[in-house]
């Protein structure tokens, strides 16, 4: 078991909820630009706003570019799984998560962010979410429930002691555009057995009543008796009538945690089931980042190239 005691200290804001208003910036860097150019932005960027919390993460080609010495074991691009379904690679070179309680304070880091990144890199996406006061997706079924607690969640989203960027966590970002009209349409029983709880409660299915193609049954999963648990700070977002949905946003200790839960959703498994909710949502997105421990963050930003 991790020595969560021991771990470098995450970068702040990591643990801080609900985060009732957030914001994502994902970038691609632009050709030929100093390295020590875009550590001096990226230190701008961060300067604190108030109270809201910027965090900052690096795609692999991103990471060997501004860090050669060392990289995370994992560390790879993102790329598309496929079988029945599709999650589409669109990785990208640093990604910015900004959340707060006060909507104001959270614009104004993300108006900060951009000013700072305009010279050095070009904006791939851009999206606000939020958090309602039961922490519910558009489609009213309660979101993270299943999230670990305490020390637990630290386990889960921080890589291990001993290992390179330990204290740090492999982060995974999907944007997923909802059907919710296609989705209303169905009963609130077939709702459930879509997701794998019950809607009004929030209590999941057993027995015969959790089908084998629910949400639930899919991504919660186990590998030799080990719980594959990542730690979850989506929000929902809505972007206009014809986009709305879910920005999915994950931390983890190993990469292969997220990614068994992706293959197991898109029915890329020997038993060839997929998540039910594809057929009600779609990614549009997909990203692997690193997003290092404070004090590995302070060294990069710090060190010339």
């Amino acid at each position: 078991m991790t020595n969560t005691s021991v771990l470098p200290a995450a970068q702040a804001g990591l643990y801080r909820e609900p985060g009732i208003h957030a914001h994502y910036l994902e970038y691609q860097l632009l050709p030929n630009v100093d390295a020590d150019a875009v550590k001096r932005t990226i230190a701008q960027a961060l300067i604190p706003v108030a109270d809201c919390y910027v965090g900052v993460a690096f795609g692999a080609q991103a990471w060997d570019r501004l860090q050669p010495q060392w990289r995370p074991a994992e560390l790879v691009p993102f790329a598309e799984v496929a079988a029945k379904h599709v999650m589409p690679a669109t990785q990208a070179d640093v990604f910015f998560w900004l959340h707060g309680e006060d909507r104001g304070e959270v614009m104004a880091a993300a108006l900060q962010v951009q000013q700072q990144l305009a010279e050095v890199a070009s904006i791939t996406l851009d999206v606000s979410g939020f958090k309602n006061q039961a922490s519910r997706d558009l489609t009213g079924f309660v979101d993270g429930t299943a999230n670990p607690k305490e020390e637990k969640r630290i386990a889960a989203a921080q890589i291990p002691s001993g290992m390179p960027g330990a204290g740090g966590c492999y982060v995974f970002s999907q944007k997923w555009r909802h059907d919710l009209e296609s989705f209303r349409k169905l009963t609130v029983k077939q709702q459930e057995a879509v997701i794998g709880r019950t809607k009004q409660d929030d209590i999941e299915l057993e027995g015969d009543a959790m089908p084998a193609d629910s949400h639930v049954s899919r991504t919660d999963v186990k590998v030799d008796g080990i719980a594959m648990k990542i730690y979850r700070r989506s929000t929902p977002y809505y972007q206009n009538a014809d986009d709305k949905g879910l920005y999915f946003l994950c931390f983890a200790s190993e990469v292969r945690r997220i990614q068994i839960q992706l293959e197991r959703m898109v029915g890329a498994t020997a038993d060839g089931i997929s998540d039910h909710l594809m057929a009600f949502s779609e990614p549009l997105s997909g990203s692997y980042w690193f997003m290092p421990a404070q004090a590995d963050l302070l060294q990069l930003l710090k060190e010339n190239p």
